[in-house]
Formats: structure tokens, C-alpha cells, sequence
């Protein structure tokens, strides 16, 4: 077709995926705090995002609602209103570890972007990073959306296959992972490098053995441990064993200071003859030291070595 004698290319529309912007463990935790305030009642949205840390309900804090939503943590509870959904309460106070588990599970694949990559990738756990942003390139997702989106949801696999992990390595007779009780002194937080530390999420401890810290970020909110290239938050850090002091460090030594020359004396030869010993040989006399009296010296230092050795 044409348009004035030009012709019209048909362009087909980048296509912009719905997706959520936080990882499954990120909204799990965030629709804790809704939870702890109004349990199931209606809340309006506005105060919600608050809960949440924002201050008003801005273009962030609507994306965060939405990533809610779409695990199905929440729901909509009239005009400007929202509560939380049954799924997030089976998660946060299930009757058992299966249960809390199956309902992870769920809200990780229903996002109907997520679905889509996982059956892309059906044999494999946590797909390749690159192999999920060709898939979405292909797709012709809007560029802008491919990196956030790939990146919510490997976070999301990756907490899944913390789930599976901790269910392999379950003893017969054991209700599920370690968990805590209020009363426990935990503390979280703290973590620097070198620590040796545990990843503790919904009372479950995420690591099969404690890990030691390679890096924190630098606004000081996220952890990375060695053999992991998944952020860990550092809300959830429990330090275990904390990296053994640095020593402290000396100025480096100073050279020993010669003592003065006696007066009347000059300084031919210094040499270092031990790790702290220091000869100089001083003369006095007319004119330079020669060979005759370089060979008189050897014959005195030979008899003072056979002196020390009889």
C-alpha cells in the first residue's frame, strides 16, 4: 500500500509483558507487612504502598501493588481498595511446610510471563540468564522490559529451587527446614566480608551450610556469597561466624642510624653482616687505606675467627 506515492511498511508493535517487578521472596515479604497490619480486611491501596516503604502511591509503588498481584498475594477489594488473598495467608501461616510450599510454588508460575519462559525451558531449574533475554528478544518484548523481566524471574526459579533443596534434604521423621520461634534471639543484619553466614527466609534457613560473604552492595541492603551469584537481602542474613579480626599494621622498620664517627676518625667501610648487625670500620691516620693494610686486617679478623671457633 501506498500513502502520497510512498509506500506504508506495517511495522508489528513491540509487545510490552506484563511482569512482576519484585522476585517472589521480595513480595512474599512485602505482603507480610500488609498482612501484620489488616490480616484480610480491605486496606486502600495508598496506605498499603506505605506498609510497603513508599511514601505515596507513586509509579514504583503501583508496580509493586501489581507484582503482589500477579503472584496472587493479593486481590481487589473494591475502588482503590485491595486485602490480602488466601494464597499469601496459606503462605505465611500454613498448617504445614507442604502446604506453605505448594502455595510458593503456585504464586511463582502465576504470572503468565514466568509460565510462558518455563515452558520455553522445561528441563531446566534456573535457565541461562542469556538464553532467557534471547527468548524475550525473539518474542519482540519491549528492549527496556527484557532485563527487569528475565531478572524477576530468575530470582523467583532460583527461591523455587531453595524450596526443592530444602525438601531433598528433609531426615524421615522431620516436619521441614529449621524454623524459629519469636522467642529466639536471632539477630539479623550486620554481615561483612569474610563472615561466614546463614540466608534465612519465611523461618526456613535457604543454605545447606553457612557461606562466607565475597561482597555486600553498596547501599548496604544485599549480600553475595562465595559460589552464588544471587543477591541475598541483608534483613535475612544471620551471622554465624564473624571474619577473624584484620592485624594490625606497623610502619615498615627504619634503618638502623649510624652512630657518629669518633672525632678525629673517618668512616671507610660499612657493611649489614646480620639480620640487626651493622659493622663500619673508622680509621685515622694519613692518606687512604690501601692493599698492605686491607691484607693486615684479614690476618687479624682470621686470628679473632679462630679464637671464637677454639
Amino acid at each position: 500500500m501506498t500513502s502520497n506515492g510512498v509506500p506504508v511498511v506495517n511495522k508489528k508493535p513491540i509487545r510490552s509483558p506484563s511482569y512482576p517487578s519484585m522476585a517472589l521472596s521480595d513480595a512474599v515479604e512485602a505482603v507480610r507487612k500488609i498482612e501484620a497490619e489488616y490480616v484480610t480486611s480491605a486496606v486502600d491501596r495508598e496506605i498499603a504502598a506505605k506498609l510497603i516503604g513508599y511514601s505515596s502511591l507513586s509509579g514504583p509503588a503501583n508496580k509493586a501493588l501489581a507484582a503482589l498481584a500477579s503472584y496472587g498475594l493479593v486481590e481487589r477489594a473494591g475502588k482503590g481498595m485491595m486485602k490480602v488473598s488466601g494464597r499469601a495467608r496459606a503462605i505465611l501461616h500454613p498448617d504445614s511446610e507442604d502446604e506453605k510450599t505448594e502455595n510458593l510454588r503456585a504464586a511463582a508460575l502465576e504470572p503468565r510471563l514466568f509460565q510462558d519462559i518455563k515452558e520455553r525451558f522445561p528441563d531446566i531449574a534456573i535457565p541461562p540468564e542469556a538464553g532467557v533475554i534471547n527468548y524475550l528478544r525473539r518474542e519482540e518484548f519491549n528492549p527496556s522490559a527484557v532485563r527487569p523481566a528475565a531478572k524477576a524471574f530468575l530470582e523467583t526459579m532460583a527461591f523455587v529451587e531453595t524450596l526443592r533443596e530444602s525438601d531433598s534434604h528433609v531426615p524421615d521423621g522431620d516436619t521441614g527446614a529449621e524454623s524459629y520461634s519469636p522467642d529466639d534471639d536471632t539477630t539479623f543484619g550486620g554481615a561483612s566480608v569474610g563472615d561466614l553466614i546463614q540466608w534465612e527466609n519465611q523461618g526456613a534457613l535457604q543454605l545447606e551450610k553457612p557461606r562466607r560473604v565475597r561482597a555486600i552492595s553498596a547501599d548496604g541492603l544485599w549480600v553475595a556469597v562465595e559460589g552464588s551469584d544471587t543477591g541475598i537481602p541483608m534483613s535475612q542474613v544471620i551471622v554465624e561466624t564473624p571474619a577473624p579480626p584484620m592485624p594490625p599494621q606497623f610502619p615498615p622498620e627504619q634503618p638502623a642510624v649510624a652512630e657518629a664517627v669518633p672525632k678525629g676518625f673517618s668512616e671507610w667501610f660499612r657493611a649489614k653482616v646480620g639480620p640487626d648487625k651493622l659493622v663500619t670500620i673508622n680509621f685515622k691516620g694519613e692518606g687512604e687505606i690501601g692493599p698492605k693494610e686491607i691484607e693486615k686486617m684479614i690476618r687479624v679478623l682470621e686470628a679473632q675467627k679462630l679464637a671464637l671457633e677454639d
